[in-house]
């Protein structure tokens, strides 16, 4: 312990601190405040040798530097409180912020093709909510707006086929994508904005009149027998915020006995930045509707050379000669020039 007074460690060396109680208790029954506090180890040697009792009890530069000393210790555990754990049991802590930190910026991540959330679901139909939710309108975004090569103004996106990335446990990760474009021969009607409505709200009540033609102009330029330019797309996942971090400044919480994060600290810790889903189009191809029957007919066969291979070429969709007709044929060209 520490003396009250001087703030020096109390030690009792040789016992001569605690042989001044039991020289005192051979005067007297009862323990003055002096001798009280050396038993309690409250004062050092130097401070007991130093004042008498009576100095203890109304001497006001001695009560003084007792309170300086209080107020010291108190300020000294508050900082100790705040700067937490120490050596091993401080690296744990932080190991344990970090580790949810990351946690939680990849649960933050967000995708550039991503439908906007719906505000009010309930005023919306099933198929919509379901459209919403699927694969496909991020596929419909991906298309419109980062497949360059495609010219979609004025077109729908009806998506014919889309096929997940092999082993990719990202929701919106595609291998390939296949589209039909269908000229926009309905046109949609907007209502104006209501004053109740909030940007978002209206901005989903738009989307869904949109979807709403879109679905039946698709369906009735087919039931007329009407054929939209097929297109195969090849996407490219990509986190455009790889190898980022964000600087968490941390203090101790001693109250919950763990690491939080706060606007300003001396100390800090660097966390991956939340992820930001983008793609690159790696390859585009306009097909014909003889091509698309193939690849519907062999898309089995197709979704097994994706899962193969990591690089996925426009190669794949197109009928492969085989090796011993391709072997006989040269044979057969040889012998002619002969």
């Amino acid at each position: 312990m520490d003396c009250v007074i001087c703030g020096k460690q109390v030690v009792n060396e040789n016992n001569r601190l605690q042989k001044k109680v039991k020289d005192y208790l051979r005067t007297t029954s009862e323990l003055d405040v002096k001798h009280l506090w050396i038993k309690q180890w409250k004062i050092c040697y130097d401070c007991s040798e130093l004042y008498t009792n009576d100095n203890l009890v109304d001497n006001s530069e001695v009560l003084q530097k007792i309170e300086e000393q209080k107020q010291r210790k108190k300020q000294l555990g508050k900082a100790k409180r705040k700067q937490g754990p120490v050596g091993e049991a401080r690296a744990y802590y932080i190991e344990r912020y970090i580790d949810y930190a990351t946690c939680k910026a990849e649960e933050n991540g967000r995708y550039i093709a991503k439908p906007a959330r719906l505000i009010n679901s309930q005023q919306y139909d099933e198929a919509y909510i379901t459209y919403v939710k699927s694969s496909a309108s991020t596929a419909v975004l991906i298309v419109r707006d980062m497949a360059e090569d495609i010219d979609t103004k004025g077109k729908w996106i009806d998506v014919r086929h889309l096929e997940k990335r092999f082993l990719s446990h990202h929701e919106g990760d595609f291998s390939f994508i296949i589209v039909e474009l269908f000229s926009r021969k309905q046109k949609p009607t907007y209502p104006k904005k209501m004053a109740v409505e909030t940007d978002s709200e209206y901005k989903n009540r738009i989307a869904y009149i949109t979807w709403q033609t879109a679905t039946a102009d698709i369906h009735n330029q087919r039931t007329q027998g009407i054929k939209g330019d097929i297109y195969i797309v090849l996407p490219s996942l990509k986190n455009e915020h790889e190898n980022m971090y964000d600087k968490h400044y941390i203090t101790w919480d001693s109250r919950h006995h763990h690491f939080k994060r706060v606007r300003e600290s001396n100390q800090y810790v660097n966390i991956l930045k939340p992820p930001k889903w983008g793609y690159d189009i790696v390859a585009t191809k306009k097909i014909n509707h003889q091509q698309l029957r193939y690849i519907e007919k062999n898309l089995f066969q197709i979704i097994s050379k994706t899962h193969k291979k990591s690089g996925i070429t426009l190669s794949m969709f197109s009928p492969q000669k085989k090796k011993e007709t391709a072997s006989k044929l040269k044979k057969g060209l040889k012998k002619e020039s002969n």
